[in-house]
């Protein structure tokens, strides 16, 4: 417990709760958002939200496309995911009364974002997310998804949602910044089954040509792969057919991509959790806790294979795993899985948010992020000179 607490005094940084919105499946798709922008709004208005993310990405890929690459993934959203494409028009209605011209083409591509970020005309940077799955001594899983990007206005559209149906039931709970831009999320729970949430994964471009004739085919947006997967499982189970977390694995592993990213999954059992490198078809690898070494009661994965050497000039697993490690099981919570997640370099300057879940209790927690360096960057479990140290130290270095 006293190592625990020197963790969390050591991470200690500024966190607020996102704006929370009730998405019901029971209302028209092109009304299901109605008040979610406004809501994004009130925290934060259009320069300091909306705006510089626009600004950024259009700089790094959107401006690449052309009016025809726009009107060619709209059209393809609208024909293979009408669902979709009636709630991501419902939205651009919003952002208009809010006095904010954002098309429905525009919000099509954004839908697409991953994909077109690696393909042949992006120049994006890697973006940086961290998903720690741990199990208790009672068996208990937990699971605790960082997640990084920029510019830092991103954190400022982090919404948290609840999804229910028409009866009112939770079908499943998430969050992301991408929400408002995708309708979909990359970290979300369904009690009893599994909580989720996706890493980029960076193998070889493909050229823009592939991914839009991928999304002329009707190959789905990987913001809504877990949707679907939840929103499926939710509606078998009504009819009898309930999902184990093998099925729901399953599904998200077989599942076609247009471009590659990572998945790490835990379930509501002992044992259940899985990273997992998806490829465009399948998987190249997938660890399951306890698997290799059946002492480890957690799994770690950011943004590099899990059977290379973390990256030097990244050594965010690294900096995780060793945390891990000295906390024992013994603190295997959500508190604990916390103080890992918050403390540098695994939380850093681009970390946007932290969600908490737990497919075991049903627990969903999330929390906005302050872009900040610790105090005393030597004081971490690793050396990083990425954003908070001196350029002639030495990056990666695990301190004794």
């Amino acid at each position: 417990m006293l190592r625990l607490l020197a963790l969390l005094a050591g991470a200690a940084s500024a966190l607020e709760p996102p704006p929370r919105f009730d998405l019901d499946l029971s209302k028209a798709p092109e009304d299901r958002w109605n008040g979610a922008v406004a809501l994004v709004l009130s925290r934060h208005d259009f320069e300091h939200s909306f705006l510089p993310v626009f600004q950024e990405h259009n700089a790094t890929l959107f401006s690449k496309l052309t009016d025809a690459h726009f009107a060619t993934i709209g059209g393809a959203v609208s024909k293979h995911f009408p669902t979709a494409s009636a709630e991501l028009r419902g939205i651009a209605r919003q952002l208009a009364a809010a006095g904010h011209a954002v098309t429905y083409e525009y919000l099509a591509a954004w839908l697409y974002f991953h994909e077109l970020a690696h393909s042949d005309v992006a120049a994006v940077d890697a973006r940086e997310c961290t998903g720690i799955v741990a199990q208790a001594a009672d068996g208990s899983v937990f699971h605790a998804a960082n997640m990084d990007q920029s510019p830092l206005a991103a954190r400022n559209l982090t919404l948290r949602i609840r999804v229910r149906d028409a009866a009112g039931a939770i079908v499943f709970e998430g969050v992301d910044w991408y929400t408002l831009l995708s309708t979909g999320v990359s970290r979300a729970v369904k009690k009893g089954l599994a909580s989720v949430q996706e890493n980029w994964r960076t193998t070889t471009k493909r050229s823009l040509q592939e991914v839009l004739r991928d999304i002329e085919n009707g190959v789905i947006s990987q913001m809504l792969v877990f949707r679907r997967a939840f929103e499926g499982a939710h509606g078998d189970k009504l009819a009898g057919r309930a999902w184990s977390f093998q099925d729901f694995v399953e599904n998200v592993t077989k599942t076609p991509l247009a471009a590659p990213f990572y998945i790490v999954a835990a379930g509501a059992k002992p044992g259940e959790g899985v990273a997992i490198a998806r490829n465009l078809t399948g998987a190249d690898g997938a660890d399951w806790l306890n698997g290799q070494n059946r002492d480890d009661f957690f799994l770690c994965q950011c943004n590099t294979d899990r059977w290379l050497p973390d990256d030097p000039q990244d050594p965010r697993r690294t900096a995780a795993e060793a945390l891990l490690q000295q906390m024992g099981q013994e603190e295997a919570s959500m508190l604990g899985l916390f103080a890992v997640s918050s403390a540098y370099p695994v939380h850093n300057p681009h970390t946007a948010y932290t969600a908490m879940m737990s497919a075991s209790t049903g627990e969903f927690h999330a929390y906005v992020r302050e872009a900040s360096c610790p105090l005393d960057p030597y004081a971490s479990v690793v050396v990083d000179r990425r954003y908070c140290l001196h350029e002639n130290s030495q990056p990666g270095i695990l301190l004794q």
